[in-house]
Parts: structure tokens; C-alpha cells; sequence
């Protein structure tokens, strides 16, 4: 019985993270939030201090993580870093906090239960949860950026419209507080000797981002071409559509993406609790 509590628990705190990471909504903070969250903030050296702490983990790990995870941590780490969490950090090295988080989770599950399968259960908790942390921060970034940048890019054809030329409109809009206006303040730092358009498609296939790659290459033909501010509306027009074929998508597969997790993590819990509370005393009576 001891047992199944413990296992309902496991399950309810997993259950517990991932709609934590997933499906909770940033709340807009207001200025004492924001304060207070600022004061909170770690210092560079104390991150610099865990960073240095694991360099010796470093190697190992280079040598048997495999590409693709290392693109994924990476891939995420640039979209945490546009909104500043995790700046600084590369890929390795988060991979690396994943490995020591996992190896202090083996270590408090056998300590705590005594259990090889808990044992795993909490070291693996303790690789996922960092990954979770960085992927939901990352997924929200992305979803705002996807959700400002038609309206950044009708900006830009409205400075276009003063008789700006397209890199000089990319300049002044780049001034806004947006997020696609922080990655062309961005872009515009990296292209010290470069064309402006020409880093925008380079930075845009870092991204990974589809919007970004498409705006990066018609950019490339819209500045070559005749029409620019219509051709920027009509690339903004197709974005937005984007968006929100994308949005309504996530829409309709959320009822059934929590079908799994809601039997899993509720439905049968509660049954094998229910039936071993109705068949535990007869158990008892038959022995």
C-alpha cells in the first residue's frame, strides 16, 4: 500500500511539471514583480562559480551526447537568450547540468527509497526537469516572436513609406521594444562589415525559426526588386496567416494531446487505488 502512495506520488509530481513547463501562461508582471524578480537574479559569478564547478564533467559528456541533443539544448538556449535567460550558457554545458541534475537524483532516490526503480524514476526527473524548464521558456519565446513580427514587419513598410530605404526603416524600427525588434538589434550588432540583409538570412537559418528563414530570403528578393512596401505588406500578410493556422492547429490538438496524461496520471491511480482500498480486506479475510 506504502508502495502505491509512493509510486501516485511520483506520477502526480511528473504530472505537476509538465503542465508547469507546457501549458501555464506567462503572467505580465507589474514593477514591484519585476523589482523583485530582478533582485532575485543570480549574479554572473555565482553562475560563472557553477559553470566552472562542472568543467571537469565537460569532456565526458562532449564525447557521448549525440549531435542532436547537443542542437537541441542549443536551438533552445538562442531562443531563452533573445528574452535573457540562460546568457552566456552553451550547449554543452547544459547538457552537462542535465547529467549532474540526473546523478543528484539517483543519489536522493536510492538514499530516500532504497528502491532501484525509484532510483531511476528520481534521476530521471532530475534530467528532464532542466530541459523542461529551458524548453518551455524557449516555446514561449518563440510563440511571442511568431505573434509580433507581422506587426514589426508593417512597421517597417511604414517607415518605408517616408522614402526610407529598407535597411535604414530595419535601423529605426529595430528601436522598439518588441522581440523581433530585439533580434534585429541583434543582427544589426553581428553585421559589422556585412550587408544588413545578408546577416538577417544567416541569423534567420540559426534560428531555425520557418518565419524567420521565409523573411530572410524574400528580404533578399524584395531588396532587389521594385514595390518593396507592398511586397513587406503582403510578406506580413502571409506570416500572420501563418500564425494563426499554426495557432488554430495547437488549438484542436490540445484536448487530445491531454487525454494520455489525464488516464495516465489520474484515471488509473485513482482505479488501482479504488481497487485495492474494495479488495484489500478481503484479502485480509481470505488469509
Amino acid at each position: 500500500m506504502s508502495g502505491l502512495i509512493i509510486v501516485v506520488g511520483v506520477l502526480a509530481a511528473i504530472l505537476i511539471l509538465v503542465v508547469t513547463m507546457e501549458y501555464v501562461p506567462t503572467m505580465r508582471r507589474g514593477k514591484a514583480a519585476q523589482a523583485l524578480a530582478e533582485s532575485s537574479v543570480q549574479t554572473d559569478d555565482s553562475i560563472t562559480g557553477l559553470r566552472r564547478a562542472l568543467i571537469p564533467m565537460e569532456k565526458p559528456v562532449q564525447k557521448y551526447a549525440g549531435p542532436k541533443m547537443l542542437k537541441k539544448a542549443w536551438y533552445d538556449l538562442y531562443w531563452a537568450q533573445i528574452v535573457d535567460k540562460y546568457v552566456g550558457w552553451t550547449a554543452l554545458q547544459f547538457v552537462t547540468v542535465r547529467v549532474f541534475a540526473a546523478m543528484v537524483g539517483a543519489v536522493v532516490g536510492l538514499v530516500v527509497f532504497g528502491n532501484p526503480i525509484f532510483m531511476a524514476a528520481v534521476a530521471f526527473m532530475g534530467w528532464q526537469y532542466p530541459a523542461m524548464g529551458l524548453g518551455g521558456i524557449a516555446r514561449r519565446a518563440r510563440r511571442q516572436f511568431q505573434s509580433q513580427l507581422p506587426e514589426y514587419i508593417n512597421l517597417v513598410a511604414a517607415q518605408m513609406s517616408a522614402g526610407i530605404s529598407m535597411e535604414e526603416a530595419l535601423r529605426r524600427t529595430s528601436r522598439s521594444a518588441s522581440l523581433p525588434a530585439k533580434w534585429m538589434r541583434r543582427v544589426i550588432q553581428m553585421a559589422q562589415g556585412r550587408t544588413l540583409v545578408g546577416q538577417i538570412v544567416r541569423e534567420s537559418e540559426e534560428s531555425q525559426l520557418p518565419e524567420l528563414i521565409s523573411m530572410g530570403v524574400q528580404l533578399g528578393f524584395i531588396q532587389r526588386g521594385a514595390g518593396q512596401q507592398l511586397l513587406l505588406a503582403q510578406l506580413s500578410t502571409q506570416i500572420a496567416a501563418d500564425y494563426i493556422g499554426q495557432t488554430e492547429m495547437r488549438a484542436e490538438k490540445i484536448g487530445g494531446e491531454l487525454v494520455i496524461p489525464m488516464v495516465l496520471f489520474y484515471f488509473l491511480p485513482f482505479m488501482v487505488s479504488l481497487m485495492m482500498v474494495i479488495a484489500w480486506p478481503i484479502v485480509v479475510g481470505m488469509l
